[in-house]
């Protein structure tokens, strides 16, 4: 998810070829029902490319870029903007989910894409995996890299990274694969005193046949994956009926001051966003967001 102006546009890994744009009420707060905004369906006219999509951007240049979890590779309405090396490739389920940019000097950009992490999915798993390891959880891995206005990077070798680094999630009490682990489905740039960082969104769940999730928290981190100060929990700011709602994505809706997070639909609950605004120690008013 991403703020355009007064827009916010949607990728649905439902969906192929397609983003969803809406317009935001004027002065937006508290729980936003998605249909109720009319969503308008944008075609990608390299539609080929945009499957399986997961998190959408825009750059500083104003291009829209949808990252395409099946490709590992972030795409435009002219192709490929960058493709991630095979690190990032969706193994069990898990795969390229979070994508946040920030601006750089001449319309330049500072991209970060995230690798979820969390329990794979057994059954998704080759055969020859599943037979040798048991459900083990992955740490969220980010990579950050730069991009030129205008510009494609191609195949992204890892040694043109900026950085890659694994993402410190909380280690909750108990021993897979009945234990519930942390994968990370979305992150924004933030500020963290006078240092970038991550304000990520982390979700839990066990491994069993019939997984349950049972966190949902924002969590800060620091450019080398460390956490920073504690998490908020999302059940506890959320409308009491969405507690437990599968929240998937974020974005600024005020930089550094308020967020809109937004859930999945499920059996009873319509897709829905909520803005939040973040307690004041978390709060980073500022440029460059």
């Amino acid at each position: 998810m991403a703020r355009m102006g007064d827009h916010l546009l949607i990728a649905d890994d439902s969906t192929v070829g397609r983003y969803f744009r809406l317009r935001l009420p004027r002065n937006a707060s508290g729980l936003i029902v998605l249909n109720d905004l009319d969503p308008q369906a944008v075609r990608l006219k390299q539609a080929t490319l945009a499957i399986d999509l997961e998190s959408i951007g825009v750059l500083a240049d104003g291009r829209i870029v949808a990252l395409s979890e099946r490709l590992r590779s972030l795409v435009d309405d002219g192709g490929i903007v960058a493709e991630y090396d095979s690190l990032f490739s969706e193994v069990g389920k898990r795969g390229l989910e979070g994508l946040a940019i920030r601006p750089l000097a001449k319309q330049a950009s500072r991209i970060a894409v995230m690798w979820e992490g969390g329990y794979p999915e057994t059954s998704s798993l080759p055969a020859r995996l599943r037979a040798v390891r048991a459900p083990q959880p992955l740490l969220p891995l980010v990579l950050v890299h730069d991009l030129a206005a205008h510009g494609r990077a191609g195949r992204l070798k890892l040694a043109n990274a900026v950085s890659t680094v694994e993402l410190d999630v909380p280690h909750l009490p108990g021993e897979e694969p009945a234990a519930q682990r942390f994968r990370a489905p979305d992150l924004v740039w933030t500020r963290l005193g006078e240092a970038w960082g991550f304000l990520v969104l982390i979700t839990s769940q066990n491994a069993g046949p019939n997984p349950t999730y049972q966190y949902h928290w924002l969590q800060r981190f620091t450019l080398d994956g460390k956490r920073y100060g504690e998490p908020l929990d999302l059940a506890k700011l959320a409308p009491a009926a969405h507690a437990a709602a599968n929240w998937e994505g974020l974005c600024w809706l005020e930089a550094g001051r308020k967020l809109i997070v937004v859930h999945e639909a499920g059996a009873k609950l319509p897709a829905a966003a909520f803005v939040l605004e973040l307690p004041q120690a978390w709060q980073c008013p500022g440029e460059g967001l």
